[in-house]
């Protein structure tokens, strides 16, 4: 019986160690997790940009009009944070208070999980600076924690503003721009969510400003099945313009620093509900390949792997249990 007992004992302390080494299929789960990531699509803006409305690939934009609102993009390097291209916002001419023009992506995420939000960029105006303009050029963020895109139900307490504080649309001799950063920290609540992020105008003038974003992350946990997108870098026509039919020659990228009356602006303004599918944009954008957007893959759930463990498993306990009997057998023989 003694033998019986040691025997029993191996057996399950076999059974408990691969069962600790090699989990179930929830526990294979969780370990099979990606790690941290950027769950964006182009939030470098390197990726390309949208032809007839000037927005970044993998984002969409939006307004609440009564200004005079564009996108674009901003390859003038002193307010570029990293790579060759910035997204432009520019709002001017207001015709009411508190105007908006701002980008979205919704994005998957790990309900009850964190993710870190970083936005780089700076803003210009005419005004130069807070004193001159009341504090009227700000940046907001916002998130929508079910992934709705409908800009103008989030909540006014959900929008929150960056502490950037505004600077000249071309700096002074000698002087270079603030690049100034955002972070924050979000946790999901269901498996999608929508970050947004709007400039604001508040005042009724003429007066103009250029929001400039670069560098927009949003790390965290990736969702089972997740697959990182790959953006293929914009390829620019380098021939001198004046090569180029008149056609072409708007399309290109500008070669000299890019003050706000250098931005292409549509004459109309966007209409109110803010959809820009609707916004004729003319301005100019990296010409070449389109950059994909995000595609869903399917990784590895380790199935196979849980059916070879359960396998191994059931075979110890057979075999464990053949031993007792042969055993038990042998001391009732004797």
């Amino acid at each position: 019986m003694v033998h019986l007992n040691i025997l029993r004992g191996i057996g399950t302390a076999l059974i408990i160690g691969v069962l600790f080494v090699y989990p179930p299929r929830e526990a294979l789960s969780q370990q099979a997790q990606p790690g941290l990531q950027d769950v964006l699509v182009n939030g470098g803006f390197e990726g390309g940009f949208q032809e007839e409305f000037g927005v970044g690939y993998g984002w969409g934009a939006f307004s609440n009009g009564n200004a005079v609102v564009g996108w674009n993009y901003d390859d003038w390097p002193a307010v570029v944070s990293n790579g060759s291209y910035a997204q432009r916002i520019e709002i001017k001419e207001a015709q009411e208070q508190d105007r908006y023009a701002g980008i979205y992506q919704t994005v998957s995420v790990v309900p009850g999980q964190q993710y870190k939000l970083t936005v780089r960029g700076l803003i210009r105006s005419d005004e130069g600076s807070i004193e001159q303009s009341d504090y009227g050029y700000r940046l907001q963020y916002a998130v929508d924690a079910n992934g709705d895109t409908a800009w103008e139900l989030v909540s006014p307490d959900a929008w929150h503003e960056f502490p950037w504080d505004e600077q000249p649309m071309t700096p002074a001799a000698g002087q270079t721009y603030r690049l100034d950063t955002f972070e924050t920290t979000i946790t999901a609540k269901t498996d999608k969510l929508t970050v947004f992020i709007r400039g604001w105008k508040k005042w009724v003038n003429n007066g103009s400003a250029i929001f400039d974003l670069d560098d927009i992350s949003f790390v965290g946990p990736a969702p089972e099945g997740f697959q990182a997108p790959v953006a293929q870098a914009v390829a620019l026509d380098n021939k001198p313009a004046a090569e180029l039919p008149a056609a072409e020659v708007a399309n290109q990228a500008p070669a000299a620093p890019s003050p706000a009356d250098e931005l292409v602006v549509p004459e109309n303004t966007a209409p109110a509900n803010g959809t820009i599918d609707a916004f004729n944009q003319t301005n100019a954008v990296p010409q070449g390949n389109v950059a994909p957007l995000p595609v869903t893959g399917y990784s590895d759930d380790g199935s196979l792997v849980v059916v070879v463990i359960v396998g191994i498993v059931v075979l110890l306990a057979l075999f464990v249990s053949a031993v007792a009997a042969t055993l038990k057998w042998r001391s009732l023989a004797e």
